[in-house]
């Protein structure tokens, strides 16, 4: 089903670009448009919206080119927002409702379209039962706050696992959803939403696409709405992972043409919001910045620590700036409480930063690293820079602290090689399914992993293919090191010693079972003591955590080891 977008004025202008704002300590993205009729984008939550968070700015930029104006925003807690004093459905459904207050007084918008996606499309469902709703997009909504905590928990054990493919250690009362953790009163409220026992919405024209297991679209006709229905098809790989998330461009073409349907003529120029002031909070204060084609947050303290380097985020995969279960955010905050700068900023292809020229993500491709050089750039005031990341993020922070001496010392974690040969298969590598030797080791001592053999669940041919090809590189690496048994200046530990003569830390941080472990034996040497003497410290590796380092005790090492670092890289 596509709905056709009419002839209009505005409908093939040049975009305006997204421009940082900030209302009621939330922070948005607002594209000035031609049209009076403003669309409010009410997204996800949690792991769900990373996933389609990529796509989810395309939607935006999509209908701001069509000429509408539109706002996309994260609510209290979520990504770079403030969080709020109580954490609840009421305060989602009531920053929705301030987000319709901006697009009407800051984007002149005369008429309100909300599009909701998942929950956000049971919250944007919430938000109009107040009035003053023209039109209203649900994409896949739950029925109820049940079905969605059932089908979170459900997710979650796919999605949260070691690396040794053990289940992800649950707390029942404060349980973890693909990295993030709902507040407890969040998840009480979230029990006793069900749109089946509630007004249906006052909205003259709606569109539903996705399944409807409630009936709700008959309720809304019932209640006097005209409700057009429809099929989501890709909504499962828009919403499984960020990495391999494919955007919905069907579904959203119907989006936009029902977006453009009796839409109000044109009323001349673009109305531009104000640019955007602090967010701030306890001991920090948070501004936007844009340089080049990347997008950044400074986080500043009120009370700044002498001496003190600054902290450079860097993109953990394609996660955004704020970080897996908004880890980054909430260390950058936490640092700044102790008077540490930083800066987590999304290079290009990921989060709000432009595309690369390729359109890939920016994964173990060494023409990235100019761009963490200008996240640098803005953020070094004289003290040197701590870099920080996870996994991609990692490989990153190796190859600054080699090359750029503001760098005084890295925390990296889950890194997955020191350098990446273009000629590999990159998609092939990351394939959550590949574990290390030491995984698969781990995992055949469980009982249910034979059931899974039997049962023809697990890929042994493949397993056995990439355990081969790992053998076979590692094999490689240890012949060169015999033929050149003393490190090179261009080997990995040849770089080590050299940043380390100038003064520069390396801090190694592993989830138990990474296949990373492997390559650090390979290029440091295979006894604890050797990896210590060339690093100067013990190599850190956790046990009972995932790879995106999602349990609080990771969290809490995480944050000593960078505060530890900080401490003793004061000048």
């Amino acid at each position: 089903m596509t709905l056709a977008r009419p002839d209009t004025d505005f409908a093939h202008s040049t975009p305006a670009p997204a421009m940082p704002v900030t209302f009621d300590g939330m922070l948005g993205w607002y594209s000035a448009g031609f049209s009076g009729r403003g669309v409010v984008l009410c997204g996800t939550l949690g792991y769900e919206q990373i996933s389609a968070g990529r796509g989810w700015r395309r939607l935006a930029s999509d209908l701001t080119a069509a000429g509408y104006p539109t706002l996309r925003f994260d609510y209290p807690g979520e990504g770079d927002s403030a969080d709020p004093a109580s954490a609840d459905v009421e305060t989602l459904v009531t920053a929705i409702g301030k987000a319709v207050r901006f697009m009407r007084e800051q984007g002149g918008a005369e008429e309100i379209v909300l599009v909701g996606l998942r929950l956000g499309a049971t919250l944007a469902a919430l938000a109009a039962e107040e009035g003053g709703i023209d039109r209203l997009v649900l994409l896949a909504p739950f029925a109820s706050g049940r079905a969605y905590l059932r089908e979170m928990t459900i997710r979650t054990k796919t999605i949260d696992q070691l690396p040794d493919g053990r289940p992800f250690p649950q707390d029942p009362a404060a349980p973890v959803f693909g990295g993030f953790r709902p507040a407890p009163s969040l998840l009480a409220s979230l029990a006793t939403v069900d749109l089946a026992k509630r007004p249906p919405a006052p909205v003259p024209d709606v569109l539903w696409l996705g399944p409807d297991p409630a009936g709700l679209a008959a309720r809304l006709r019932a209640g006097g709405s005209t409700v057009t229905t429809g099929p989501f098809p890709g909504l499962a790989p828009f919403l499984s992972n960020a990495l391999i998330s494919e955007t919905p461009t069907n579904v959203f073409a119907t989006v936009a043409g029902f977006v453009a349907q009796g839409a109000p003529a044109s009323f001349g120029s673009p109305s531009l919001a104000p640019a955007a002031s602090p967010i701030t909070g306890s001991g920090w204060s948070e501004t936007v910045i844009r340089f080049a084609d990347n997008v950044g947050i400074v986080c500043a303290p009120e009370s700044p620590a002498p001496d003190t380097p600054a902290v450079l985020f860097l993109n953990s995969g394609v996660n955004p700036r704020s970080g897996y279960g908004r880890q980054t955010t909430e260390l950058a905050r936490h640092l700044a409480a102790e008077g540490v700068r930083s800066l987590r900023m999304d290079m290009r292809g990921v989060g709000d930063a432009e595309d690369r020229p390729d359109k890939a993500p920016p994964l173990y491709t060494l023409d990235a690293l100019p761009e963490a050089r200008a996240g640098i750039d803005r953020l070094d005031e004289g003290n040197g820079v701590v870099v920080t990341g996870n996994c991609s993020g990692a490989f990153f922070g190796f190859h600054l602290i080699c090359t750029d001496p503001r760098v005084r010392a890295a925390v990296i974690s889950n890194l997955y090689c020191f350098d990446w040969d273009p000629a590999n298969d990159l998609a092939a590598a990351l394939k959550p399914s590949f574990r290390s030797p030491a995984a698969y080791a781990s995992l055949l001592k469980q009982k249910d992993a034979w059931r899974r053999v039997l049962r023809g669940e697990v890929k042994v041919r493949a397993i056995a293919g990439r355990l081969a090809g790992i053998a076979m590189g590692r094999l490689r690496q240890i012949a060169g090191k015999i033929m050149q048994p003393f490190p090179s200046a261009t080997s990995v530990a040849g770089r080590i010693a050299a940043f380390r003569k100038r003064g520069a830390k390396l801090v190694l941080v592993f989830s138990a079972g990474e296949s990373g472990i492997g390559e650090v034996a390979v290029h440091l040497g295979r006894s604890p003591a050797t990896v210590a003497r060339r690093l100067g410290h013990d190599m850190v590796v956790l046990s009972d955590t995932d790879h995106n380092m999602s349990t609080q005790g990771a969290q809490d090492r995480m944050r000593r080891l960078i505060t530890d670092t900080l401490a003793s890289t004061r000048r």
